[in-house]
């Protein structure tokens, strides 16, 4: 299938690979294990859905089996691609789900064509590494007190079991972006910079939850991209910066965000209006919807806590109590980055999680009330100290 045709490449896509052909030579940037970093002697691109998302064992060890360079030969070959001038980067993404995006003003042009998937192995920048690279491979990172995540200070880090998601099921975000006039290898690197903080921009807007660490995701463990402009013809004259000060960084981010948020709703069917619950904003403080029945069952009688979990699911798409709950989510952020210092940090927490209880009763006044519930128990963890706000606020909404 022809995807988009111009003077400069093609896109098509077949079965299972992304292709794109140059149609004039380019300058290209990219993150390839084979035919990576800068080069001007590629003539294709191309993605590829490597293994199932879920527990495709056989083919992971195969993957792992074959080594980076017999692997790129091998799918190279299964697409008809040749090996020595293709990149190609691989994710268990479906390419049925690729989204291409454009951004154009005056003379420029750009163009995204992304596969996302972030339920796998999303992760915040600093979070916890699980692999350590050696000569001969990469083996498990040993952890202690002294790698901590960023905003946590004091705290043991998890072990490595607790900490690190299956890699069989990872997720992935693989970006090939295409400007349409010549860059400096500079432009090029900025570029790439600007396409990240896109990438990042667009999970933190749809606040996207590390799964390594209570802090909100910036991308994925095994993100890759490639970004390409064609080397100028005689007469042409190369971009030089690719800043968020000028038009070709703006594109950049634009065409970026807009293929990643979309790419986020055809693979992993996450979309801004279905990120409006409580648990979305709570979960990675430990709110989930297993606590949340737990507490209930606790903490109300046998009855409300049937009536509790039989409504749970209407619940949690409330839509004040969902901007309470991210309300807190938003303090507790700010709690653990240290914007909100120790002193006042408990009182600002115990407020919200009275506002949030409140919410869920659909009885501002009752604030004062619960307030007074919460704070005997306000030395909780958070996540817990949430889910009692819940359920006292579901009680006080039937007192």
């Amino acid at each position: 299938m022809l995807l988009e045709e111009t003077d400069r490449y093609a896109l098509h896509r077949q079965g299972r690979y992304l292709v794109v052909a140059f149609a004039r030579p380019h300058r290209v940037l990219g993150t390839c294990r084979v035919n990576g970093g800068m080069s001007e002697t590629l003539t294709h691109l191309a993605n590829h859905q490597s293994c199932e998302g879920v527990a495709h064992l056989a083919r992971y060890e195969r993957v792992l089996g074959l080594g980076a360079r017999d692997y790129h030969a091998q799918t190279c070959s299964e697409a008809g691609l040749p090996p020595e001038t293709t990149a190609l980067m691989g994710t268990a993404a479906n390419m049925q789900c690729a989204v291409v995006a454009h951004a154009d003003a005056e003379d420029l042009c750009v163009t995204v064509v992304a596969t996302a998937g972030v339920t796998g192995n999303a992760v915040r920048a600093g979070d916890p590494a699980a692999w350590h690279e050696e000569a001969d491979g990469s083996r498990p990172a040993r952890r202690g007190r002294s790698a901590e995540p960023a905003g946590q200070t004091g705290a043991e880090v998890p072990t490595l079991a607790a900490q690190s998601p299956n890699d069989s099921g990872s997720g992935t975000i693989v970006t090939l972006v295409l400007i349409n006039q010549p860059c400096t290898p500079a432009c090029l690197v900025r570029a790439a910079t600007m396409v990240t903080e896109a990438k990042s921009s667009a999970l933190l807007d749809l606040r996207m939850p590390s799964l390594q660490s209570p802090g909100l995701a910036t991308g994925t463990g095994t993100d890759q991209l490639a970004i390409a402009a064609p080397l100028a013809h005689e007469g042409e004259w190369e971009r030089h910066w690719a800043g968020g000060h000028n038009t070709l960084g703006e594109l950049l981010g634009r065409a970026t965000h807009e293929a990643v948020t979309r790419c986020l709703l055809l693979q992993n069917g996450i979309a801004p209006e279905l990120r409006r619950t409580i648990c979305a904003a709570l979960s990675r403080f430990g709110c989930d919807e297993a606590a949340l029945r737990a507490c209930a069952e606790s903490e109300l009688e046998a009855s409300g806590a049937a009536v509790f979990v039989a409504n749970l699911q209407a619940v949690l798409h409330d839509p004040h109590s969902a901007a309470a709950a991210y309300g807190l989510a938003e303090i507790l952020d700010l709690v653990r980055t240290g914007v909100l210092h120790a002193e006042v940090a408990r009182e600002a927490v115990l407020n919200q999680a009275a506002l949030l209880g409140a919410a869920v009763a659909v009885q501002p006044e009752r604030f004062m009330a619960l307030r007074a519930d919460l704070t005997p128990h306000q030395s909780l963890p958070d996540g817990r100290l949430a889910a009692l706000a819940v359920v006292l606020g579901f009680a006080h909404k039937w007192d």
